[in-house]
């Protein structure tokens, strides 16, 4: 398991550090690229050849670092999950995970947790907890998937040299049937409102009043296209978190790039592991 987190970010880090302790998972915390790190800034070429941002290309870097652990783990079966530190998750989410079939698992290259603007596809599951498993028609969003060490690989080599964002990118590689996407409805993760307590990565000095009233047009797109609208999960696992545990947590165990929020920094230093006693 994989979260994605700005070292400069402790705010959030505090946050899923605490949902984490809250569903008792193991996950290392892999530092997030920014528009200022060396792995982005030689690549700002790929700016000129397709419609991809700075913001995009650094967290299209920081999801091909985790691809890269992935691709080269031992446990060539198995699912990882990846979330980034913006997210709520269901309570239930092992056992929901845990209830769906072994062989629904050796047919899709992703799941999707939680997506933004998703239609469901055709139904390919429904489990005894009420969550279902569709293919996915327009999975954008990262924010919360599960994925397994062929398909890391496989993204390794396709979006090499990207020309959009990471997902737009994966939606693109969906439609054209390069890669099977399946995703679970309605979510086991949202992704936590922009509010200036909880302020963009991408775009930190936003109108919030504007950003809001953009949102509510978008959601009214989305519904009008068939999207399942979702602003509440059934049972909020970060509502029951302990923050002042998760805080206590980060005094105790981080260092290094943790302490002095930079990202340039050796490699022993690039993932703080999450151990619930």
């Amino acid at each position: 398991m994989y979260i994605i987190n700005l070292p400069n970010r402790s705010d959030r880090r505090t946050k899923i550090i605490a949902l984490m302790q809250t569903l008792h998972f193991d996950a290392f915390i892999v530092p997030a690229y920014t528009i200022h790190s060396s792995e982005v800034v030689s690549r700002k070429h790929l700016l000129h050849n397709g419609r991809i941002t700075l913001v995009e290309l650094a967290s299209w870097a920081s999801h091909m670092q985790v691809w890269s652990e992935i691709t080269f783990s031992k446990s060539n079966d198995s699912w990882y999950l990846v979330f980034e530190d913006d997210i709520d998750l269901e309570t239930l989410t092992t056992e929901i995970l845990q209830s769906f079939p072994d062989d629904l698992w050796r047919k899709p290259d992703l799941v999707y947790l939680g997506s933004c603007g998703n239609i469901p596809g055709s139904k390919i599951y429904e489990g005894a907890y009420g969550y279902r498993i569709h293919q996915a028609l327009n999975p954008s969003c990262l924010h919360a998937y599960a994925i397994r060490p062929q398909t890391a690989a496989k993204l390794l080599n396709l979006l090499s040299s990207p020309r959009r964002a990471a997902d737009d990118e994966i939606v693109l590689l969906s439609n054209s049937q390069k890669l099977l996407v399946y995703s679970i409805h309605p979510p086991l993760a949202l992704q936590r409102l922009t509010t200036p307590s909880n302020p963009s990565d991408l775009h930190p000095e936003k109108d919030y009043r504007l950003s809001r009233f953009k949102a509510k047009i978008d959601s009214m797109i989305r519904w009008w296209r068939g999207v399942e609208l979702v602003d509440k999960l059934k049972d909020s696992a970060l509502a029951k978190a302990n923050i002042d545990k998760a805080v206590e947590w980060r005094e105790k165990n981080e260092h290094g790039i943790w302490k002095n929020a930079n990202r340039n920094t050796s490699d022993c230093d690039r993932c703080s592991i999450l151990r619930e006693k």
